[in-house]
């Protein structure tokens, strides 16, 4: 299976995960904490929570993947670098470090905390699917042949 075609499947598991993440999080603070919102609002678009949810689901599925394919050689450099859930989780923090940058809006003190860890774990989530994901379908095509 081509490389990019793999992480775009692996990106698949890993969005719907971090999708079940983020809903969760939406249970548990009565909707305070919205990903798809954020995106929203990062894209001009505050009150179309539809379009932040598909350029969210995109994203998580096309543009990740891709890059992550791209720069696992650089990834490979950093501790831990050899294997790919590590890599991916790495991918991951460095995707929730941007999210934070650029999609945090504005929450009331208790929530900071929840959103932090929400977002946190989801993005490790994503990312260590994403990884293991990319390399196990590698694997098991070495494995059949």
């Amino acid at each position: 299976m081509n490389r990019f075609l793999r992480a775009i499947t692996a990106g698949v598991a890993a969005t719907t995960v971090m999708s079940l993440i983020f809903l969760f999080s939406q249970v548990q603070t009565r909707s305070q904490l919205g990903a798809p919102e954020a995106i929203a609002r990062f894209v001009g678009l505050p009150d179309q929570h539809v379009i932040g949810f598909l350029i969210f689901a995109a994203a998580g599925v096309f543009v990740w993947p891709v890059v992550f394919v791209l720069a696992k050689g650089a990834l490979a450099a950093l501790p831990g670098g050899n294997d790919a859930a590590m890599q991916g989780m790495l991918f991951g923090l460095l995707l929730w470090v941007a999210f934070l940058v650029l999609g945090t809006g504005e929450l009331t003190w208790p929530f900071v905390l929840l959103y932090l860890f929400f977002t946190l774990v989801g993005h490790l989530a994503y990312g260590f699917i994403l990884g293991f994901g990319y390399e196990r379908m590698g694997a098991s095509r070495t494995a059949v042949e």
